[in-house]
C-alpha cells in the first residue's frame, strides 16, 4: 500500500557538526556565529529538499554540494552574515554529507560538512531503468515527470526529478489535493504553479506555498502559459457551457480557452471552441463512461503565437484550431472526417471551410484516402488524440501524435513527435519530421504525453501510459537529436500501480502526464 510520509516527521530540526581540515581552507567553525541550522522538508512536500541557516562572523558567498554520483552544486553569490537558503537534491534513503564552503570578501575559504538523513521513496514510487546515456550529445539537467499515481478512481500527483542514474532525488507531494492537479509549470520568478480545477497554488522549491488564488466563472484544465504582462492563459471550462445534442442541452466540460488575470481575479478573456468545432462529431468513442457529448472537445494543450497574438487549442477529441486576436478562426488541423457546421446548435460557421490539406514535400496533395485519415501515406499521419503543441521559432508546430484509433482503427499502432510546416494563406500542411513510428508499440501512449525541443536543438519526448508494448505498464523518457533521431537518452519509468484495483477503468493504472528537463541548481 501506498505511504504518505507523515509531516511530523520529515519537518524535524536537524543540528550538525563540522569536519575540520588539515591544510587549505580554514575550518567552518571558525567563521561562524552559531551552528549551522538544517531544516528537512520544512513545508511538508519536499520530502528531499531542506533549508540551511548560516549565520557568521564576516558577510559571505555560499555554495553547498550534494556530493554523488550527479552532484548537485548551489551557489549563492551575494555577500550576506545571515542566510536560510533551500538544499535541493538529496539522495533518498541515506545519509547525505553536505559540502559547505564560505568565501569572505577578501577571499578567504572555510569549509566543512553537514549530515542529513533523509528517508526512504514512497513504497508507491516508479523504479526507473535508464537505458541509454551520452551526456555529452544530451541537453543539461534533471528528467523531470509529472506522476499520477492510482488512487482507486483518482490520481494523486507528485512531481518527479530525477537523475541520469535513475535517481529520484527531488519531488513535490501534491496528494493533499486527492486528484489530479495540473500541470508542473515554473514561472518566471522561479515558483512552481499547480491548477486544481478552480484552485491555483503557487510554490517555491521546498513546498511553501506563496499564493493561492480561485477562479470563477471559468475552471482550468491541463495547461498553464505565463504571458509576459503575468497573466495566464490556459485551457479550462465556462459554467453554463452546454451542447444541443439529440434535442437535449448538455452540460459540457473542456471546451474553452482562457487567460486569467491574477491582479483583477477573473478572467480577461476567454474562446468557445463551440464557435469553431462541429460540437456533435463524435469520431472517438467516450473515455471513462462520460456522455460524448459533455466532453466532445477536451482541451488538453494550448499555445500562443508571438508573430500574430492567435492562440492554438487542442482538443483530444477533434483537433487542432487556430484562432486569431479577433476570435476569427484560422484553420483546423485534423483528419478531413465527418465536419459540418460548428455552434452549439450546429448553426454555427461551416468547418470544412477551414481544414487544412495535406500535402507531401514537393507541395503535391495527397489522396482522399489519406486526406480523411483513412490510410497514411509513407511520410505524413494525422495527429489523432494529439497533446503538448508547442509553436517552434520557424513557425511550425510540434506536438505528441498519440495515434489514438488511427486510421479509425481500433488496433494499436504507434505514438510519435511530429513537426509540421502550414502554409496559412494556401491551408496545407506538411510533416517535416517524426519520431515514434519505428518504435510501433514501444512507445505507444494513447493518453497523456510530451514533446519539447530543448535548447541544445534536441527534442525531448515522453510517452505518458505504455501498456501494451509487452513490458510492465511504464511510462517512457526519451531524447533524440534533430533531425537525425539518434537516441541519446531514454529511461523505462516502471509502475508500481500500488493503489488500483485492476479494474479497466479511469485511475486504475499509475501514468505520467508530462515529461521536462529542469535544473536543480540556484544562482543568486
Amino acid at each position: 500500500m501506498f505511504l504518505r510520509l507523515p509531516l511530523l516527521l520529515v519537518s524535524t530540526l536537524v543540528f550538525v557538526a563540522f569536519s575540520t581540515c588539515n591544510s587549505g581552507p580554514s575550518a567552518l567553525e571558525d567563521i561562524l556565529k552559531s551552528p549551522v541550522e538544517v531544516t528537512l522538508n520544512p513545508h511538508g512536500r519536499v520530502p528531499l529538499g531542506a533549508v540551511l541557516q548560516v549565520r557568521t562572523e564576516q558577510p559571505c558567498q555560499l555554495t553547498v554540494t550534494v556530493p554523488g554520483e550527479t552532484p548537485v552544486k548551489l551557489e549563492f553569490l551575494d555577500y550576506l552574515n545571515f542566510r536560510e537558503v533551500p538544499v535541493l537534491g538529496l539522495y533518498p534513503g541515506r545519509e547525505n554529507v553536505l559540502k559547505i564552503t564560505l568565501t569572505t570578501e577578501d577571499k578567504q575559504e572555510y569549509s566543512g560538512t553537514a549530515v542529513v538523513a533523509t528517508n526512504a521513496l514512497p513504497t508507491g514510487f516508479p523504479t526507473i531503468d535508464v537505458t541509454t546515456l551520452q551526456p555529452d550529445k544530451m541537453e543539461a539537467g534533471f528528467h523531470l515527470v509529472d506522476l499520477l499515481l492510482a488512487n482507486n478512481g483518482k490520481f494523486l500527483p507528485y512531481t518527479v526529478m530525477f537523475d541520469n542514474q535513475g535517481v529520484i532525488r527531488w519531488f513535490m507531494d501534491m496528494s493533499e489535493q486527492e486528484q489530479i492537479t495540473y500541470t508542473t509549470y515554473r514561472l518566471k520568478n522561479g515558483n512552481w504553479l499547480y491548477l486544481n480545477w478552480i484552485k491555483l497554488l503557487e510554490v517555491n522549491d521546498l513546498g511553501k506555498t506563496i499564493r493561492e488564488e480561485q477562479m470563477r466563472g471559468n475552471a482550468g484544465k491541463h495547461e498553464i502559459i505565463e504571458m509576459p504582462n503575468g497573466m495566464l492563459l490556459m485551457g479550462g471550462s465556462k459554467k453554463g457551457s452546454y451542447v444541443m445534442s439529440e434535442g437535449r442541452k448538455v452540460p459540457t466540460r473542456f471546451d474553452h480557452a482562457i487567460i486569467w488575470d491574477r491582479m483583477t481575479n477573473r478572467t480577461a478573456k476567454e474562446w468557445d471552441m463551440r464557435k469553431y468545432f462541429k460540437v456533435d462529431r463524435h469520431i472517438f468513442p467516450a473515455d471513462y463512461g462520460m456522455d460524448p457529448a459533455t466532453d466532445w472537445f477536451h482541451v488538453n494543450s494550448i499555445a500562443i503565437s508571438s508573430r500574430d497574438n492567435s492562440v492554438l487549442v487542442s482538443g483530444s477529441k477533434q483537433g487542432v484550431a487556430k484562432v486569431g486576436p479577433d476570435n476569427s478562426l484560422r484553420w483546423i488541423l485534423a483528419p478531413h472526417v465527418a465536419w459540418g457546421q460548428a455552434g452549439f446548435d450546429g448553426k454555427g460557421l461551416n468547418t470544412t471551410d477551414y481544414l487544412l490539406a495535406a500535402t507531401n514535400a514537393t507541395g503535391e496533395l495527397y489522396p482522399d484516402e489519406v486526406q480523411q485519415g483513412k490510410v497514411s501515406a509513407e511520410d505524413f499521419d494525422w495527429p489523432t488524440g494529439q497533446h503538448a503543441l508547442n509553436l517552434l521559432p520557424n513557425g511550425n508546430l510540434l506536438l505528441f501524435d498519440n495515434g489514438l484509433r488511427r486510421n479509425f482503427e481500433s488496433k494499436p499502432t504507434y505514438s510519435r513527435a511530429v513537426e509540421y510546416k502550414i502554409d496559412e494563406a494556401n491551408r496545407t500542411i506538411t510533416q517535416v519530421w517524426q519520431y515514434g513510428k519505428e518504435r510501433g508499440l514501444d512507445m505507444f501512449s494513447p493518453t497523456t504525453s510530451d514533446v519539447d525541443a530543448l535548447p541544445n536543438g534536441n527534442r525531448l519526448i515522453t510517452s505518458g501510459n505504455i501498456q501494451v508494448s509487452g513490458k510492465p505498464g511504464h511510462g517512457k523518457m526519451v531524447e533524440v537529436t534533430y533531425p537525425n533521431n539518434e537516441v541519446v537518452f531514454e529511461a523505462d519509468i516502471y509502475f508500481k500501480n500500488a493503489l488500483d484495483t485492476d479494474e479497466k477503468r479511469r485511475g486504475q493504472s499509475d501514468l505520467l502526464f508530462r515529461g521536462e528537463r529542469y535544473s536543480l541548481t540556484t544562482n543568486n
